[in-house]
Formats: C-alpha cells, structure tokens, sequence
C-alpha cells in the first residue's frame, strides 16, 4: 500500500508540491502561534498580576463587615471594622496546612494627641482685658474647605475672681493647644514583617529599632497600681503599649490659631466689675462672641507640620521645654459607610454607581463637643465604656511608650502606579472627582482627598501601630478586624492557584464562620460615586473598587481568546486539508473505482487515504521538533508540552479535513466511478453564457460545494484583517474591549497581521487546490473551446477570473462580518472607516488571483488535438 501511494504521489508531484507546501505552511502558522500564544499569555498574566498585585493572597473578616454588591468590594473597608475576630480564631487559622503568612489587623480607634506651645503668645498678653483665641483646623478634599474642628476661647492675661457664667476664664499666658484624632492599629510584628518587610522599613538607631516579643504591655488600674496575673478586664484602666511611629504624614489638614483682644474696658477694677456684669446680662459666651475684636497675633500650621512636632517630641521627650505633649486615650471609633446603589449617569462607562451622604456627628457625651466636626459620612462614636457616678466615660487610658519608627515607602510590597490594591495599613484609598453635581464632566479631572480623623469618606492610614497582644489587652478580646493571608505555593495567576485559593477560603469559613475574600484573582474596577452633603450632589468621584474574582475571569477570558484564535486556525487548516484530501478524491475517484472493482475493500481505500494523512501529520511535528531543537541552540529549553499541542492540534485538523472523504469513499459505486466532478447535471444556468463574467459564474455555481470552501477559506482571515485595520486605523493600534465593567486593551500589532497573511495564504492554497480540480474536470470542455478558436489568453482569464470572483465573495463576505463585529464590540457602525474596509476587498480578490495561477498554467498546456484523441 506504501509502494502505490508513493506512486499516486510521483503521477502527480506538483499537487504533491502544493500539498507539502501546505504542511509547510501550516506547521510554521501552528508553530508561531504556539509560541506568540505562551509569550503573549505570560505577558497578560504579568499584566494583571501588576495590575492588581496584591500583598495577600485572602483576606478574613467578620461576617457581614464589609460593604459587598454583586462581588463588588469598597477599597477602603478596613476603617470601620472594629474587631470581631477572636484571637483564637486567628491562631486556628495560623495553623492551617499551606498558611504561609497570616497577618491579623485590628482597629483600635482614635487617639486625640494635643500639641501644646506653651505660652506662644505671651508676648502679647501685655495689657489688661479679655482676650479672644481662635482655633481652626480645616481641609480641601476637592470639593470645598471643609472644617473639622472650630472653637473660640476668652480669657483674661490676668487672674481674676469672679462667679461662674461668665464665658471666659483668667490667667492665660499665651499656651497654643492644637488637637488631632490618630488612628492606631494593632498587627502581629513576626507576621507583618514577612507579609511587608515591617522590619526592614524600621529605622535602626540608639532610639529606634523594631517589636520584640519582649515588648509586653503594662497594665495598671485607675491610680496607677501595676496589674499581673488574670485580672478581671474591667479593673484595668491604663495601658502602656509598645508602638512604632511612621515617618510619612498623611495629613491634608490645616490649623489657624489667632489671638484677639475684645474692645471692652478691663483696666480698673470698676470697669472689670461693669464689663463682668455686662457680660453676664448679655449672655456670657454668646455675648463676647458678638464683641468687635483687634487681632493681635495669627499663625498657620499645617497637619503635616502638626504630626512631626508631636511625634518628635514622643521620641525625644527631654527636647524643646517649651513643647509638650499629652494624651487623653482612645476615644473615638469610626463606622463603615453607607452606600446606596443608584443609576450610573453613564453606564457604558460606569456599569455600578452608589451614592453617599453625610449625617449628622451625635455624641452622646457633651464633654467631647467640638472634638469632631458636626458632620461626616461615618458615625464616629465613643468606644464602648463604662461612667462613673458624675457620667465621665472611663474610656482606656494610653500611654504610648515609642520603641522605634518605620518609613512606609521601604515596605516590601509594589509602589507602582498601576498597583490599585489599597494595603489601608500603610497608604490612603484615593479617588478623582470626574462629575460635577449636574452629572457634567470636569476637565481636567481633579483628586479627592480623605480627611483626617474617624468621620471622612476616605480615612488616612494610622501613624501609630503597636502588637496584636495590646489589642487584646485593650479590648477585652475580640480585637482583630481582619487577617491577611498568603497562601504557600501561589506564585502566579492561573487554574490551579485559584482552585487552591478557593479551597482554603471554603475550608476558613467553615471551620470559623468568618468571612474570606480571595484578593488575589481580584480586580479593580472603575466605579463612580455621588457625593451629598445636606441632601444636595457635590459631584462624583471615580474610585477603584476591589471585583472580587474579575482578574481570574479576564485570565480566563483572555485564555478562551487564544482558544478561539487557535480555532480559527484549526478551521482554515481543516478546510484546507479538506479541499486537498477532496480533491484527491474527486481526481481519483475512476481509480478508487478501478480497485473496488478489482476487489479491495472500502476499508483499505480509507486506510491509505489515512495514512496520507498521518505522513503529513508527522511532517509537522518533525518540523516542531526541529525548530526547538534550534531554540535550544539560543539558550531556550526544549518545550515537550508544546510539541504535543502542536502534534495535537495537527491531528485534529488533518482529522476534520479528512473526515468528508473517508465518508465519500464509502459511496462510491464502481460502474459509476467513471464520472468525475461535483457538477449538478439538473441545475440551469442563472446568467447567460454569451459573456466571459456569465459563462465563469455559471461554472462556479455548477460546484457549489468546493467553491464555498474556498470562499470561506478566504473570507474568515479577510474578516479578521478588515476588523484589525479599523482597529489600527481608527483606534490608533489599540483594541478596546470590555470586562466585566473594566476596559482592556490589546494592542494590535505586526503578530496578529502574520498570522492574517498566513491564513490568507491558506485560503490561496485552497482556491488553488479547487481551481485545479476545476480545470482536471474541464479538461476536455477546454481543448474543446481552444479547437474552435478560444486563445490561450482567453482560456487564463477564465481561470483567473473565476479565481478574482471567488476572491471578491470571500471579501465581501468578510467586510460583512467584520462590520458586525464592529458593531457588536463598540455598538456603532463604521461609516468613517467604511471606505478603507470596502477597500479590503482587493486583498482577497488578489488571494484569489494568486490561487489561479498554477491551475490557469495548467489550463494553457492542455493540448486539444491529444485530448480529443483520447477522448474518441
């Protein structure tokens, strides 16, 4: 069987030639692909691993903590998880098989710090009488000025005796007492300095180095009495905690303090009586804030300014007497916000919009008025705590003992721009301001800023943090708000890390019942946010929020992309392969009819024609073979998984193109195999024969089989390179796509338009592989036309127009589809660009040229006196 197939090959070496060209082509179309596939997969994966690079893999927090729509996760939902997760739910955890790292945060609220500059103006108390100070600390998130807090205070330079009521004190010597909230947060120094490198950002000095087991918290009761041993929580009162400092401020804020003196007569003691008396009939307070003032002093100092004088005096107490420092304790905790979904104003460029509004500050103890503004888009509050018989909250009191600072930008983790995972411990959540209250767009776009303290819409990291164990210590237990995890053996994105990813969180939440996000194969997704104040839209802001799963689902959507590219091209290799093997069949089918008749069974016949098939198959993975015998050469390793998705994926193609035969074969009646052709001897002719155009379209539609073939071989790589020249054209080189709500681009590039002419090629190979079959059958019909007159020239252009027409279907057909494209992807159609796609067309009419060309030389060696003899 091998002797007569080599045989059958020799008789016809130059469709043998096409025919290994063919392979040729195919094999290095298969090959390309293969490799630009596993290049281009491993950059999308850097991509978004980039994108969205994550210092954790999970995250566990209390169930029903976090703001979660449709897997759609707030960026800043730290602040506002005030515990919840026991410490021995963190250490069960820790104890999981494959836990690599698990570091727990716990919120412990708000700490007000004040500045005290001792007597700043007491250059100015000079004279006798009332003086005014003004404090003022504000900031501008993007909106407006907003103030977080504002108090007057009237005091005399001098002591004075007098009766309670009348709105101002004595004695007061010129001290500036500035006051700011800081957030501190507990975290467990041996897991965050693997998780962060928390360590290796730690400034090393005789004042400053990193937690030690050692670095316990002290515990006293309300006179200051040690506490050892189990003692009942609520007899511990003060804590003296162990705490790093951060070198970087967050703060946006800014003080102005002014010193005023009342024009009221204070000088003698009569006027002092008058003024007293005065004053208390008008109404105290509220009267002196009415009185005219002379500023005699004013200054600014900003937040930033603020925290660096506070925390270098808490390092360096014995530094500048005339600066101190105190603290009262944690006071205040913050609430999560309340998001309320509404319609996005444009829902092509936004698919989920919320909305969120301001509310009223309540405390319900008077003694903390005017410690936070009167509104803000969290619920600040008192930490839970007990009074004493005069309605004092006993709320924990600290004492901050300073064991070293760290810099925020030496942590181990990505500072790129492109890093949107918001790691709230160490920097701000942020935003852009894109809308105007009207829904307007604003250019340029301006950014939002959070404000400082427990009330803004995006809080600031803390600058304090201390140990887990003085979180429990603090809180009665309970403390942690949230546990980060990194999961051993996750290096990359992909199918089996995300599996994994997802087997631990189930195994998390059913041994605790907490809740687990799984960061990693997370996104961020573009989200808008409209901004109320007393009911009425400041504006949007644009916010990256956390799609909980989108980043794996674009992995995967993308993996399905090149899936779909190597179907395309399994599609247009079959169909070639299945014009080659059909015309093979149909020039050799009076010979498969010769030996069915001579007595070979239809079996063998499909035998051979599979062997064929397995000949070329192997051509293929030779050629793999040797082109990664020659990468090895350029210090590349040889890719055995490649090689068997290259031989596979010629196994199916050359499966499906011979499939068609295999079935033809066993039709074949041996009396009857003396008809060749597809032709349909009932079908009539549509256009009349008295010209070229009508007599070559008559002779396509005679075969509507094999030439639909070749017009589908043309027209998928001309649909692609209509689509990709709008793409290169129009949108500049870049392919914009939409998932899940997130624009991707793809770049299209000189790769995409390789493989197009590749494919193109193919279809040539196809027309030409139909033309010439067209033409064997015709063979006689010609010598016929050439006897009575036909030129050579005549019988070419026959065959290359008919080639030309099969092409311009095939272009046509291909500007179609790919305006549908067009259409489906950016819902418009493409009048501006209609022009340079109708003019696509020629490519595939120059396919179909170039495919006529060896069936049109063929066509002008036939010799009409030798054919008509063999005939007779």
């Amino acid at each position: 069987m091998i002797s007569f197939m080599l045989k059958q090959w020799i008789r016809h070496k130059e469709r043998f030639l096409l025919s290994l060209i063919g392979v040729a082509l195919i094999s290095g179309v298969l090959i390309y692909l293969f490799n630009l596939t596993e290049t281009t997969k491993g950059t999308v994966n850097n991509n978004l691993q980039k994108k969205w690079e994550s210092a954790y893999d999970l995250v566990v927090t209390p169930p029903g903590s976090i703001f979660n729509e449709e897997q759609l996760v707030e960026p800043n939902y730290l602040n506002g998880i005030n515990g919840g997760i026991t410490y021995d739910q963190y250490i069960d955890i820790k104890k999981l098989d494959d836990i690599g790292i698990a570091a727990p945060v716990s919120i412990l609220g708000y700490m007000p710090l004040s500045l005290n500059m001792n007597e700043k103006f007491k250059s100015e108390i000079k004279d006798k009488g009332i003086y005014k100070y003004t404090l003022t600390e504000t900031y501008n998130d993007g909106f407006s000025e907003k103030t977080l807090q504002h108090f007057d205070s009237f005091a005399t330079g001098e002591t004075i005796y007098s009766e309670g009521g009348i709105g101002f004190g004595s004695g007061y010597n010129g001290t500036v007492s500035l006051r700011q909230s800081q957030l501190i947060v507990g975290i467990d120094p041996e897991e965050e300095a693997k998780l962060v490198g928390l360590d290796q950002a730690t400034t090393l000095s005789n004042t400053s180095r990193y937690l030690q087991p050692e670095d316990k918290t002290l515990v006293s009761d309300r006179s200051g009495i040690l506490l050892h041993g189990d003692v009942p929580h609520s007899e511990k009162s003060i804590f003296e905690i162990p705490i790093l400092l951060s070198e970087q401020s967050f703060s946006n804020s800014k003080f102005e303090i002014t010193l005023g003196k009342l024009e009221l007569p204070f000088e003698t003691e009569e006027e002092q009586e008058k003024t007293v008396s005065q004053v208390i009939d008008g109404g105290g307070y509220s009267y002196l804030q009415k009185v005219e003032v002379t500023e005699l002093d004013s200054f600014e100092l900003s937040g930033t300014q603020f925290e660096d004088m506070v925390f270098s005096k808490l390092q360096h107490p014995d530094a500048d007497p005339s600066v101190s420092v105190n603290g009262t304790g944690l006071t205040f905790i913050s609430s999560s916000l309340d998001y309320e979904e509404v319609k996005s104003p444009f829902p092509s460029r936004w698919s989920k919009s919320f909305a969120v509004s301001n509310r009223p500050i309540n405390l319900e103890n008077k003694l903390f008025e005017g410690s936070l503004p009167e509104s803000g888009f969290r619920n600040a509050k008192l930490r839970a705590h007990e009074t004493n018989d005069m309605g004092v909250p006993l709320l924990p009191l600290v004492k901050l003992n300073i064991i070293g600072t760290y810099s925020p930008d030496k942590l181990v983790f990505s500072n790129d721009s492109l890093t949107e995972l918001p790691l709230e411990t160490y920097r701000p959540a942020k935003a852009d301001i894109v809308l105007g209250p009207k829904n307007e767009p604003l250019n340029p776009i301006q950014h939002f800023e959070g404000a400082p303290g427990p009330t803004g819409l995006l809080t600031s990291p803390p600058n304090i943090l201390t140990t887990i164990e003085a979180a429990e210590e603090i809180t009665g237990g309970g403390s942690i708000s949230a546990i980060r995890i990194k999961v051993n053996g996750i290096e990359d994105m992909g199918e089996l890390a995300q599996e994994k990813l997802e087997e631990m969180k189930r195994g998390i939440e059913e041994m605790t019942g907490l809740d687990v996000f799984i960061t990693r194969g997370s996104s961020p997704q573009s989200t808008i946010i409209e901004v109320k104040e007393e009911g009425e839209s400041l504006g949007w802001i644009e916010q990256p929020w956390i799609h909980v799963g989108a980043a794996i689902t674009i992995f995967r959507e993308v993996s399905l992309g090149y899936s779909s590219v190597l179907l395309a091209v399994l599609l247009i290799g079959a169909m070639y392969i299945l014009a080659t093997t059909y015309v093979s069949y149909l020039t050799r089918k009076r010979e498969y009819s010769i030996l069915l008749a001579l007595g070979w069974k239809t079996n063998m016949l499909r035998r051979m024609m599979f062997m064929e098939s397995v000949f070329f198959v192997f051509i293929i993975i030779i050629t793999a073979v040797i082109v990664e015998l020659i990468l090895i050469t350029n210090g590349q390793t040889f890719n055995l998984m490649k090689i068997g998705l290259i031989s596979a994926t010629a196994v199916v193609i050359y499966s499906l193109g011979i499939l068609v035969p295999l079935i033809q074969v066993g039709k074949i009646q041996p009396y009857l195999g003396i008809k060749n052709g597809e032709i349909n001897r009932r079908s009539k002719r549509i256009i009349s024969n008295n010209f070229l155009g009508g007599f070559v379209m008559n002779q396509i539609i005679q075969r509507p089989g094999r030439n639909l073939l070749s017009i589908m071989a043309i027209a998928i790589p001309s649909t692609l390179l209509s689509f990709y020249l709008f793409v290169t054209i129009r949108l500049d080189g870049i392919l914009f796509t939409s998932y899940l709500g997130e624009f991707v681009a793809v770049e299209i590039n000189q790769s995409h338009y390789f493989i197009i002419t590749a494919a193109l090629l193919v279809g040539a190979l196809t027309t030409a592989e139909m033309l010439w079959q067209n033409v064997m059958e015709r063979q006689d019909e010609l010598a016929l036309f050439k006897s009575v007159g036909w030129k050579n020239g005549t019988v070419g252009r026959t065959i290359f127009l008919e080639g030309a027409i099969v092409g311009f279907l095939a272009g046509l057909l291909g500007v179609i589809l790919s305006m549908s494209y067009i259409g489906f992807m950016y819902d418009i159609f493409p009048w501006d660009s209609l022009e340079v796609l109708l003019l696509t067309i020629i490519i595939p009419v120059l396919i179909g040229v170039i495919g006529a060309l060896i069936p049109a030389i063929k066509a002008l060696k036939t010799l009409p006196y030798q054919l008509l003899k063999e005939s007779s």
